[in-house]
């Protein structure tokens, strides 16, 4: 039976522009952390807290979910690297990245910059962080969909890619964009109004971890570098479990009863334009 799958495969090479090499995963997730940090900052803004306390806090959560993000992609994902290069595995920080430990991370580095570095209030500044966060992991998904670092298993899925000697497959790096822009689009329209400090750390838990969860059923098991599985699931479907759970609480916990980050009383509502 013939394969439905209508998107060819396709290949973006890194450009040398002189000495500079311009390659399509790094130049995707810097758009997306200037664009996210952008939208952050002008949360913020239309919130009332400070750009450089934004800007400052974005900074070192991004660069504490990078390093959290790779030792989890290391130990995790190809604990043979530490038998294969020793300490050196932990170091390169640029060879591998797991998305949850980037988020163990940027949790970390959002506690570490509102709580110790520069002490403000916690959920406002969290808040507004989390409100541009979709807009940059969509090109940062963007980024890993144009070079298939997430192949999934064989189907005859309408959305598969035609792999060479692979033939159809889940791509889901690009499944996981499209989802994630969703996000960011529900994120505009629920802005419109005012909301409670933590409403968009909650919803981004309550919409990301499920579909999350489902899409690592597609991930392949029969080719070299597979994810490994404990106990049937893949460490990003743990990590799914744990930030849905997360979510849940900072709703029952923080979110419950708690006014809008300013009252109708206070100023007018204001457009949602970013």
């Amino acid at each position: 039976m013939e394969a439905l799958a209508v998107i060819p495969y396709y290949h973006l090479p890194v450009w040398d522009l002189g000495p500079i090499p311009i390659d399509p995963w790094a130049t995707l997730v810097c758009i997306g952390f200037v664009l996210g940090l952008e939208v952050s900052r002008s949360r913020g803004i239309r919130t009332g807290l400070k750009v450089r306390d934004i800007v400052d806090g974005i900074v070192v959560i991004v660069g504490l979910g990078f390093l959290v993000g790779h030792l989890v992609f290391v130990l995790a994902y190809h604990p043979e690297r530490l038998e294969e290069q020793g300490i050196m595995a932990l170091l390169e920080v640029w060879a591998g990245f797991s998305s949850f430990g980037g988020f163990i991370g940027a949790v970390l580095g959002t506690i570490l910059f509102f709580g110790v570095i520069r002490k403000r209030p916690f959920w406002p500044h969290a808040d507004a962080v989390m409100f541009g966060f979709p807009f940059g992991w969509f090109f940062g998904r963007m980024g890993c969909a144009v070079v298939h670092d997430h192949i999934g298993k064989p189907t005859e899925f309408f959305l598969a890619v035609d792999f060479p000697n692979l033939g159809p497959r889940f791509e889901l790096g690009l499944y996981e964009a499209a989802w994630t822009l969703v996000i960011a689009v529900v994120f505009l329209l629920l802005a419109r109004r005012h909301r409670a400090p933590g409403f968009f750390v909650v919803t981004w838990c309550l919409l990301y971890a499920p579909v999350r969860f489902g899409l690592d059923f597609l991930r392949a098991t029969d080719l070299a570098g597979s994810d490994p599985r404990y106990y049937g699931l893949t460490a990003g479907q743990y990590g799914s479990i744990l930030m849905l759970a997360a979510g849940l609480a900072v709703w029952a916990f923080v979110l419950r009863g708690r006014p809008s980050i300013d009252g109708p009383e206070s100023r007018p509502p204001e457009p949602s334009a970013v």
